[in-house]
């Protein structure tokens, strides 16, 4: 069986072409992943008593197919899942996570050692939230990257155990890969090391460093240990969403009419989401958008994995205010040499020879705006003349 790599179906091998999405198998290139380093601790109470501690395995072999399939499959999962972006505010306290991660950036700490100081951090927040019931779980910890030179990678840390088809030896080594079920994935936290090496401590721009999946409140001690705050920029994510839509319509060749009908969408939902003063999830949007794909395609499920897929950062919930819900229903003109800017209101904006006060010219790349203001025109007309002679 193959899985598709933009819907995740799978289908048999012998299809050039998935049956849900047409998506070919070479649509989506993307770098092979190299494991620098991988491991296994696991949560322990000695019997009879409650008192919680952890024991770290040995380093994954770094050539086992076992292992390394297990990387790769884990990986691409993740990506699929809804996730929250965040970022580190500055902090040189030494046992920081930031802190460990610049020194194992740095190399002046082995990978077992960062993950021995985890591990303790996370013991110490299960116990202070009272979350005694980890014990037998594990905590698989893993650093990749691809194959370019100044790539420093990714860290992925995630909690499972074997409800989810994981088994390890008695080194905490995989024993197989085979049924493994990361769709229950419901503790993981992903830390872009290359990103992260760039931007710290300050804040980022765009992209953030650090995603996680929120899981259920008994794993909030998981949150806590890796400082994974909600740091949530409702106007990114909002702008992500829209950006989604685009490349999104144009990506499985959608009709435009799909395109403007799913933005509307998303801006009344968002719009309502501000007035309540209420979160909306990224699901219920990403839903209303799908609703919208014309009849005939068998699209279902594709937008929220194409959004993960290309690592769109929107936040698993979002809580808009009523500037950011209003992003989708502008467009913003600047001109390079900032002699011009204009924020134009979409639902006003048409071709040329239209009724709209404003008119683009698709051809020339030209906007043609009315100006109704008898002052405003003289001064205008004054100005050109003025310039002609």
């Amino acid at each position: 069986m193959f899985t598709c790599d933009e819907c995740g179906h799978e289908y048999e091998d012998a299809l050039d072409s998935c049956p849900e999405c047409d998506a070919t198998r070479d649509d989506v290139k993307r770098p092979a992943l190299v494991a620098v380093a991988a491991i296994t601790a696991e949560f322990q109470t000695q019997q009879g008593s409650s008192k919680l501690s952890s024991e770290v395995g040995e380093l994954w072999p770094p050539n086992d197919a076992v292992c390394f399939g297990l990387i790769t499959e884990i990986e691409r999962k993740f990506k699929r899942k809804n996730k929250y972006h965040s970022y580190y505010e500055n902090d040189a306290t030494p046992s920081s996570v930031p802190s460990r991660l610049q020194l194992y950036i740095k190399g002046n700490i082995k990978f077992k050692a960062l993950v021995a100081l985890f591990m303790k951090d996370l013991v110490d927040a299960a116990i202070k939230a009272g979350a005694y019931k980890v014990a037998g779980g594990n905590i698989v910890f893993m650093h990749y990257k691809n194959l370019e030179d100044d790539d420093v990678g990714r860290l992925l840390a995630i909690m499972v155990d074997k409800k989810n088809g994981f088994d390890f030896d008695e080194n905490l080594i995989p024993k197989n890969s085979e049924q493994i079920n990361i769709d229950a994935l419901r503790q993981a936290a992903l830390f872009d090391l290359t990103l992260f090496d760039a931007t710290y401590p300050s804040q980022p721009s765009g992209e953030t460093y650090l995603r996680f999946i929120k899981g259920a409140s008994r794993g909030s001690f998981f949150k806590s240990a890796f400082g994974c705050e909600i740091k949530a920029d409702n106007g990114r994510s909002i702008e992500q969403l829209h950006g989604a839509i685009d490349k999104y319509q144009e990506h499985f060749k959608l009709p435009l009419s799909f395109y403007d009908k799913a933005k509307q969408k998303v801006d009344e939902l968002l719009e309502k989401a501000a007035k309540d003063h209420q979160e909306i999830s990224a699901r219920k949007l990403f839903e209303a958008v799908e609703s919208l794909i014309p009849e005939g395609r068998n699209l279902r499920g594709t937008f929220e994995k194409f959004v993960n897929e290309h690592e769109y950062e929107i936040n698993d919930h979002i809580e808009p205010t009523r500037n950011n819900a209003n992003f989708g229903q502008w467009v913003e003109v600047t001109a390079n040499d900032e002699s011009f800017n204009a924020k134009i209101y979409r639902s006003k904006l048409g071709a040329v020879g239209s009724d709209t006060s404003v008119q683009y010219d698709v051809e020339n790349h030209q906007l043609i705006l009315k100006v109704t203001d008898p002052a405003t025109r003289e001064a205008l007309t004054k100005n050109v003349k003025a310039h002609e002679s």
